[in-house]
């Protein structure tokens, strides 16, 4: 019933509502803190493009952390229903979205439109404005590091901003891949930024992969650190290895 009802267009326009009720009063409701936040102010003063980076399981709080300039933020989001509700829960934030994924591998010949999202994201990025995506999903591993972010900062030249953020007390989503967190009213709460990290765009394979592997290192030790700067529960990182880089494994990063 709930999948037929989110299978149309009126449904998700109510799902989206809905998310943006909560997700707005919980914020609001929640005692911030905000860790290494200087480059991003500055990011924000002088309209420089980054390309934002957190965990899919992470990314309701997402817009709490970039809470400036969100006409200068466009999302990859995938094909898909949960990409739909996103869609139109951005769009209350007049936040830019570009829809794509990656070809699933059990159904090669049919196209999700990865390619092109990919060239509309670093075009933008190119043209100075910002990004976001969630480089473990959506399909995972669980805080498992892909190398879209990594192609796009080296396509665009513009730098990845790892970004993550955590609550006292939340709602862990533990039957869901991504371990979704969903935090309470009223606790305090946790947003770190981590320093940028530049990729040439002269980049071999190896230091693709050691810019990758510093992204998935840095964002975890930035999501412990959150959780245990709370003390709220801690989210481990999957441990199954993130699937090899086909031609389209680069797109794959996306947000709802």
């Amino acid at each position: 019933m709930l999948k037929r009802l989110l299978s149309k267009p009126w449904g998700q326009e109510i799902a989206a509502f809905l998310a943006l009720l909560y997700v707005e009063s919980v914020r609001r409701s929640i005692r911030w803190e905000v860790r290494n936040g200087d480059y991003v102010q500055q990011v924000w003063d002088e309209n420089l493009p980054i390309l934002g980076c957190v965990w899919h399981g992470r990314v309701l709080m997402a817009l709490q952390a970039w809470n400036q300039h969100y006409d200068r933020m466009v999302a990859l989001a995938s094909r898909s229903r949960e990409g739909d509700i996103g869609s139109r829960f951005a769009r209350w934030y007049k936040v830019g979205l570009v829809r794509g994924s990656s070809r699933n591998a059990r159904k090669p010949e049919a196209s999700k439109g990865g390619e092109a999202a990919y060239r509309a994201m670093v075009n933008h990025l190119s043209q100075g404005g910002s990004g976001a995506v969630t480089p473990d999903g959506p399909r995972g591993p669980r805080m498992r590091a892909g190398y879209g972010a990594i192609r796009m900062a080296r396509d665009s030249g513009v730098p990845i901003v790892p970004v993550t953020w955590s609550t006292r007390r939340k709602t862990v989503l533990h039957k869901a891949w991504d371990k979704h967190c969903l935090p309470h009213f009223f606790t305090r709460g946790i947003i770190i930024w981590g320093d940028p990290i530049h990729v040439a765009k002269t980049a071999t394979a190896e230091e693709m992969e050691a810019a990758r592997l510093l992204l998935e290192t840095r964002l975890n030790e930035l999501t412990r650190e959150a959780d245990e700067a709370v003390g709220g529960e801690i989210i481990e990182p999957d441990s199954a290895v993130r699937p090899g880089t086909g031609a389209l494994a680069g797109v794959r990063e996306t947000t709802p």
